[in-house]
């Protein structure tokens, strides 16, 4: 059986590159696909389309609320609609409820599912799900700027979210503190517009090792082990999904097209485990945080709790969202599993030093081992 590592070595130096819809992760999904058959797994391929970067739903957001904001001396009520409207657009984004993105030119993806059936009767369904996608170098990503990209989401928030507010209370009442805000808050959103758009222009595709070829490679091992060893109670799906990087979109189809055989599933998403301390996500959302599911947490606790070898422990994820944000926020049963460094952040996130060099083996045999503790507790429940 292929390690982990050798999947992803297979995914970074024989594939690529692999930006949503392109010819790089169609050639990923190829890959996976083999792996599945090899083992005799049954596999679905399923199409969606999706935008190629979260870049330009956020750029229209930041543009119509820069608008609103420079309208309002001339025409105060027109831009406090276009301030009203950008905010409303920027909390449905947030929340994988967007219109936005929806009305962008879109392309041709594929998640990729494979099911193990239980040994015995199956009374339960477990989803293990990675995305397979890459992103793109961007200044907000640069090391030495990564660490304070909360902080600086937090201010964008403010932004958006307060530009009619400022807009409003201007109109009447101070409107010198409150013109002094929005003025702030268009700077802002002009510099967060350019730093977009600059990594459209100017960004580089990433290997994408860690993120999240690592999550894939423990996928593909864990596919590997639980075929020669099924659960005895619990069928297991495998889901490879597509477009994660502009914006879950893989996840989100994933979750429409089989919303009810899963509503009652537990799903394990494994994103960026090749590097730092691994972690299970105790909640996660940029703007609207959403808790993980309590019996997953509460089985990710027991299995630290018995093997203390496991280098695990409990962390919330504020940052930008994942899958599992995704499923969350859409009521399904989710838990992330992810590595950080001693600050918090992804090591290498969406850098070009994310490349093979800089995983750790032991990450990727650490992670492998915990999910399958924690599917073979899933499976001992009664």
């Amino acid at each position: 059986m292929a390690r982990a590592i050798e999947h992803i070595r297979y995914l970074v130096d024989i594939v690529g590159y692999r930006p949503p819809t392109s010819e790089g992760e169609r050639w990923a999904s190829r890959y996976i696909q083999g792996v599945f058959k090899k083992l005799g797994l049954d596999l679905q391929v399923e199409p969606f389309y999706s935008h190629r970067t979260f870049s330009y739903p956020y750029m229209i957001i930041f543009g119509v609320s820069i608008l609103g904001g420079l309208l309002f001396g001339s025409h105060p009520v027109l831009g406090f609609l276009l301030s009203a409207l950008a905010a409303a657009a920027f909390y449905l984004e947030n929340t994988c409820r967007g219109h936005v993105s929806r009305m962008l030119p879109r392309d041709p993806s594929q998640n990729v599912v494979a099911r193990i059936p239980a040994a015995g009767e199956a009374r339960r369904r477990v989803v293990v799900c990675a995305h397979y996608d890459t992103s793109r170098t961007g200044a907000s990503f640069h090391p030495r700027l990564v660490k304070g990209l909360r902080r600086a989401f937090l201010f964008t928030i403010l932004s958006v979210m307060g530009m009619p507010l400022f807009i409003l209370l201007g109109a009447m009442f101070w409107s010198g503190l409150f013109g002094l805000l929005r003025t702030l808050a268009v700077l802002w959103l002009a510099v967060n517009f350019l730093l977009l758009l600059h990594r459209e222009v100017y960004g580089k595709n990433v290997h994408g090792a860690n993120d999240n070829g690592s999550g894939t490679g423990v996928l593909l091992a864990l596919a590997e082990s639980l075929t020669a060893d099924p659960l005895a109670n619990t069928e297991v799906w495998l889901a490879a999904t597509g477009c994660e990087e502009a914006g879950m979109v893989g996840m989100l189809a994933f979750l429409e097209r089989h919303e009810v055989e899963l509503r009652d599933a537990f799903i394990v998403n494994l994103d960026n485990l090749g590097a730092g301390s691994l972690k299970y996500i105790t909640g996660e959302g940029m703007l609207q945080v959403c808790p993980s599911d309590p019996e997953l947490l509460m089985l990710s606790a027991e299995v630290c709790r018995e093997n203390p070898d496991l280098p695990l422990g409990p962390h919330e994820y504020r940052t930008m969202p994942t899958d599992a944000y995704a499923a969350l926020v859409k009521g399904f049963r989710a838990l992330s599993v992810m590595a950080f460094d001693a600050d918090g952040v992804i090591p290498n996130w969406h850098w070009e030093t994310d490349v093979i060099a800089n995983l750790d083996e032991r990450n990727l045999l650490q992670a492998e081992r915990f999910v399958t503790l924690l599917l073979k507790k899933i499976d001992a429940e009664k």
